[in-house]
């Protein structure tokens, strides 16, 4: 048997090479091994490790680069924390913002309901349902996993009468008018190189979107457009800005505001359509 402390300063010299903070993840891992606090760990770090087997696979999963949400099953994400697993995107704290902005438009036009396309974990609608509790949601995915695990979200948090979920390639299920639409597709290009952490464990599917990565964002801009449906707010990739504002000129959309992550790049455009 080993200690706390010893199981720690194992853990810690093993994900040297595959974490950026690896004394912070060794802590992450063996409290959800123990089922205890990270403040436990130091309060007790003389204490003996139990099923330290256990954690020592937990650790080399992390060391393999798969991310830790996946190694745990549960991503934090706004001020909830949402199941999650291979075959679904790890929700990002920069879709917080792409959420914020589409609150004020809620707001602002007292919208009742709208459509997610491609909804992952739920992360998206279940955080504007939890904040507006009579808006209605259809949202969208094509891959059964995403589906799955969306669902169960839902349930989670009591939801299922806000949400339903559908597969369907972008809105091609959906007949009911919707008021906006929201998004955070796959938007990198082909040949983009990854970290491994995302590139060997994440869905390719939520990722790539296309040879030049825009494709699908075209796709639904248009299919927005065709539809008369008022909103758009979309995530998009750092580099897309220009792409994306030379398209909407080509198909006569006027009105569009660009908004940034917390690093100052370019993250995603709300797009609003005039008769």
């Amino acid at each position: 048997m080993i200690t706390i402390r010893e199981a720690l300063n194992q853990a810690t010299k093993r994900l040297e090479k595959s974490c950026p903070r690896p004394r912070f993840e060794a802590e992450l891992l063996l409290a959800y091994h123990l089922k205890k606090e990270r403040t436990y760990l130091h309060a007790f770090d003389n204490k003996e490790v139990e099923d330290i087997e256990i954690f020592e696979v937990l650790v080399e999963r992390r060391a393999n680069h798969e991310p830790y949400e996946y190694i745990v099953g549960s991503a934090s994400f706004y001020d909830i924390e949402l199941k999650v697993e291979q075959g679904v995107l790890i929700p990002r704290p920069e879709t917080e913002i792409l959420i914020d902005l589409v609150a004020e438009i809620i707001e602002k036009e007292n919208t009742t309901s709208i459509a997610e396309i491609g909804i992952g974990s739920g992360a998206i609608s279940v955080v504007l349902a939890r904040k507006f509790p009579n808006l209605k949601i259809i949202a969208t995915d094509i891959c059964d996993t995403p589906i799955r695990v969306s669902r169960q979200n839902i349930e989670t948090f009591g939801l299922e009468k806000q949400i339903e979920v559908r597969k369907s390639n972008l809105l091609d299920e959906v007949n009911e008018p919707v008021e906006l639409v929201v998004s955070n597709p796959p938007y990198i290009a082909q040949d983009f190189i990854l970290e491994s952490n995302v590139v060997d464990y994440e869905p390719k599917e939520a990722l790539f979107g296309g040879v030049v990565g825009d494709e699908l964002l075209k796709e639904i801009v248009l299919e927005v457009k065709k539809r008369d449906i008022k909103y758009l707010a979309c995530e998009m990739g750092y580099d897309q800005k220009e792409l994306m504002e030379r398209f909407f000129k080509q198909n006569g959309i006027k009105s569009y505001s660009f908004y940034q992550d917390l690093a100052g790049f370019d993250r995603g455009f709300i797009l609003k359509m005039e008769n």
